[in-house]
């Protein structure tokens, strides 16, 4: 026999004889860890583990074969019968399955939801200001008259609800609500979820100048995620203030800008639920965190009004910053644990036209109207998220990777808007997120506007 099976198979024998003595990994050898450590881990030995599955396993295996003095008792139990079940029967799928469950896999979510669906919070705010933008604009272009159709009031013809027409004066007031649903695939290095977001938007506006509008606006978003696998929940709520302005240089032009602030909060609950030999646990590890959002928008296009028909291509520039603050779960079973601080940057150009045409009613002017974009995302690269268990005093770290995005995708809609007489009008539409490979993503809004 060879030295390395002989060194192989006496390291394993004492492997097995401590775990049958102490329950869990060698306690009455000391000279061995180090040895363990060098080669061998039988928590990943034989198993298909991703990059997380695996960082973690090499942490709770050292932790629980070197530091078994001062571990928290709940995680010492669990860590020595993972490790034991793991030593007894090498490449278990029970223990498999256990990592799993054990696995963080929720975390990046936050960052997921953030950047990579049209559910993002910045999203739905900066969308309801710029389609407020765009409903000044088509003001510009008299849209009512084109149709054919004219109001009037007191003699004086009025253009419908947009900011600035004359029969009404420069003060526009708006809200919008909108309700997001989509998922995002499970893969080997994130879980998946389902995800129902519901947010409103008002603002009001002033038309400073023939050629400039400038405005302000509040923003609630209430996100909910939901797990594959039964892997928990999140619960996120936001508060965002916005900014904007729209400037007309020629006949036509139209520069757009938007700049966004908020808070966001986090609820989080990770379901972990296995059965291993000589231990059961059901259990959920909760988290509950802050963090802040800004970013800022910017657009350019071009209308080729034709009579009733409205062409406008444009392009633009979006830029998102999400920062995460630090925290740690209660609960858990001893499978707590602890989470740094997470930056999720997204850096995106937009290159889209709408297509839309006046159509003149007995009671107004209905508008249907057809968006299509193409997106080119810049930043939001993979990253790591650093975590350790609660049960540690070591706090020794293992990594929580994120996949990098998908780099270009597309989204489609359309609009249906109606402009009534005395300074109303109100719209409904639906967009979905088109060739992002493992995400779906659809939205529904709807408003009112009303003119003073």
């Amino acid at each position: 026999m060879k030295t390395s099976d002989i060194k192989n198979a006496l390291r394993k024998t004492a492997i097995l004889t401590s775990s049958l003595l102490a329950g869990g990994v060698a306690v009455l050898f000391p000279d061995w860890r180090q040895e363990l450590l060098a080669g061998y881990n039988p928590v990943t030995e034989g198993q298909n583990l991703n990059q997380t599955q695996a960082s973690m396993a090499d942490v709770a295996f050292e932790a629980c074969s070197q530091r078994q003095e001062i571990l928290a008792a709940n995680f010492r139990d669990r860590c020595n019968a993972l490790v034991g079940a793991a030593v007894r029967n090498p490449g278990s799928s029970a223990v498999g399955r256990a990592l799993f469950q054990i696995s963080p896999e929720q975390l990046p979510s936050f960052g997921i939801h953030a950047t990579r669906t049209t559910a993002a919070q910045l999203n739905i705010v900066s969308t309801a200001v710029l389609g407020r933008l765009e409903t000044l604009r088509m003001a510009s272009l008299d849209t009512t008259q084109l149709a054919g159709l004219q109001f009037y009031q007191d003699g004086r013809p009025l253009t419908g609800g947009n900011a600035g027409s004359e029969a009404f004066g420069p003060l526009g007031v708006w809200i919008n609500g909108s309700f997001h649903l989509g998922e995002v695939d499970s893969m080997p290095a994130q879980r998946g979820f389902n995800y129902k977001n519901w947010g409103v938007t008002a603002g009001a506006d002033y038309k400073i100048l023939d050629s400039l509008v400038l405005g302000g606006a509040f923003s609630y978003v209430l996100s909910d995620n939901d797990f594959d696998h039964k892997g928990g929940h999140a619960d996120n709520d936001s508060y965002i203030g916005s900014l904007y302005g729209s400037y007309y240089p020629i006949e036509n032009l139209f520069l757009d800008a938007v700049v966004n602030y908020g808070h966001i909060n986090f609820d989080t609950t990770r379901n972990i639920s296995y059965t291993i030999p000589g231990d059961v646990v059901h259990t959920q590890a909760r988290g509950d965190t802050d963090g802040n959002q800004w970013g800022f928008t910017v657009s350019s296009g071009y209308h080729f009004p034709f009579q009733a028909l409205n062409f406008t291509p444009y392009v633009r520039f979006a830029y998102r910053r999400l920062k995460v603050d630090d925290y740690h779960e209660q609960g858990g079973f001893g499978w707590g644990m602890r989470f740094e601080e997470q930056h999720i940057r997204s850096m995106k150009t937009v290159a889209g036209a709408t297509v839309s045409y006046a159509i003149s009613l007995p009671w107004g002017v209905l508008t249907p109207q057809f968006r299509g974009e193409w997106h080119h995302e810049f930043r939001d690269p993979s990253r790591t998220i650093t975590a350790s268990f609660l049960g540690d005093p070591a706090a020794q770290g293992f990594a929580i990777r994120v996949p990098a995005p998908d780099r270009d995708y597309a989204t489609f809609g359309g609009e249906l808007a109606a402009t009534f007489a005395y300074g109303i009008s109100a719209f409904v539409g639906y967009e979905a997120l088109v060739g992002y490979r493992h995400v779906s993503s659809h939205r529904v809004t709807g408003g009112l506007r009303i003119q003073f």
